[in-house]
């Protein structure tokens, strides 16, 4: 295990100063911008912990002094060397010495607080920043990384960086690939994200993202990758659960308000016959008016206890906290593609929804397939489209392997109708990682 005697970011910058002015031996052309970006490299260095890197430390800190203790390929190409700062490893840049590209991958990285605010020194030219499996590098994206208006790619996966994506990440227009996936990011995706019109690689799975995948992202229509499995994403049900309701409500309305009116005209007719013949009143029998009555009765009572129905379950919470979508969840805990009767080879997979206290529907399987897909699919239709476009090339969630068949989904956790590639709840268990 290597001790980490991490420096305060104010010790970091004056090690940079006194590196600059006493011991670094390059010959700066002017002191411009060129020189800031060196500055700023060295800061980084120092913040970072750099003498305990894998590669390309300093040579003066690559513990025995010799090349071999810490590999990389020439002493120009280390950190802190006097060549160039263009030429150390991981760095690009331009001739005046402006830095386009920062790769600090698999370096061994160790820091608290992500990287120093002089990082935004670069913001100007930084084309890539890459900052990816580091595993102590920890702390969470900052609010700065908005003033990196030219940046194209920005790899922070399989670190330990997490909390909430900061608004300003949003603005960043000519991202894009963004790629977050195995660290401890949470919250939920801005619906700002559909600004981020050059996106072509979104990948942010095994995070810890939570709320609906907002519908904006169909507006990225450059996407070509999309990974969102192993985040606790929620399903997107309730308005089009809502929309459905008021359909059916609207029908129901509409053949109860028919009937309604056909009893009513019916008695009306009857009305003005007796008015027709009074004389024969005696003869009327008033049976059949009370029965007419009590049907019109029946008929009232009956619209209101199905409105009154329909009103409780459009006011249940559909969301994947209701009792129904937790029992689910338990149940695919243990075995997620598992069922009560597994289905012959020949045999159509028909799903059962059913509702608390009502008896299993007797809908066609087309009806029951799509409200088994309402029960968990997190897939906003928006992205579904850019698939049957063929726009977008890979989309992966958490679904049932035969979620992927639109007619066959059997109201799993998670279903997906248009993704390219399903993860089984079971494969985040803790069953799971013991096998």
């Amino acid at each position: 295990n290597i001790h980490h005697h991490h420096l305060s970011q104010n010790e970091a910058r004056k090690r940079a100063l006194y590196w600059l002015s006493h011991q670094d031996t390059y010959e700066q052309k002017e002191v411009g911008t060129g020189f800031l970006h060196r500055y700023a490299l060295a800061v980084i260095y120092f913040s970072l912990e750099g003498d305990s890197w894998n590669r390309c430390s300093s040579a003066s800190h690559s513990g025995t002094g010799s090349i071999k203790a810490n590999d990389c390929p020439t002493d120009n190409e280390r950190y802190l060397s006097s060549a160039s700062h263009r030429l150390w490893d991981g760095v690009n840049g331009n001739r005046d010495d402006t830095i386009t590209w920062l790769d600090l991958s698999n370096r061994n990285v160790y820091s608290e607080q992500f990287l120093p605010l002089e990082l935004t020194l670069l913001s100007p030219t930084l084309e890539l920043l890459w900052v990816s499996e580091n595993p102590d590098l920890s702390g969470t994206l900052p609010e700065y990384m908005g003033e990196f208006q030219k940046l194209e790619s920005l790899n922070v996966h399989k670190t330990s960086v997490g909390g909430t994506l900061p608004d300003s990440l949003y603005t960043l227009r000519k991202l894009s690939s963004l790629r977050l996936y195995k660290s401890k990011f949470t919250g939920s995706i801005s619906s700002s994200i559909g600004n981020m019109g050059r996106l072509k690689w979104l990948w942010i799975h095994e995070n810890e993202f939570t709320g609906v995948v907002p519908e904006e992202i169909g507006k990225l229509k450059k996407l070509e990758g999309v990974t969102l499995h192993g985040n606790k994403f929620v399903p997107i049900v309730k308005e089009e659960v809502q929309e459905v309701e008021k359909r059916v409500q609207e029908l129901n309305h509409e053949e109860l308000e028919k009937r309604i009116q056909e009893l009513k005209e019916e008695l009306a007719m009857r009305k003005g016959e007796e008015v027709m013949v009074q004389k024969k009143e005696e003869a009327h029998t008033p049976k059949e008016d009370k029965t007419l009555r009590r049907k019109l009765t029946d008929v009232d009572e009956k619209k209101d206890t199905t409105l009154e129905g329909l009103n409780h379950h459009k006011n249940m919470n559909v969301a994947s906290d209701t009792t129904d979508v937790k029992d689910a969840i338990e149940d695919a805990k243990d075995d997620p593609l598992k069922t009560e009767s597994q289905p012959k080879p020949d045999e159509k997979i028909v799903p059962e929804v059913t509702l608390e206290g009502q008896d299993k529907p007797t809908e066609s399987t087309e009806t029951e397939d799509w409200k088994s897909a309402l029960k968990g699919n997190i897939i906003p239709e928006s992205l579904c489209s850019l698939m049957k476009q063929k726009k977008l090339k890979h989309l992966w969630t958490d679904c049932e392997e035969d979620a992927l068949e639109q007619h066959k989904i059997k109201g799993s956790v998670h279903a997906c109708s248009c993704c390219t590639r399903c993860f089984p709840k079971k494969a985040h268990t803790a069953n799971a990682a013991v096998e």
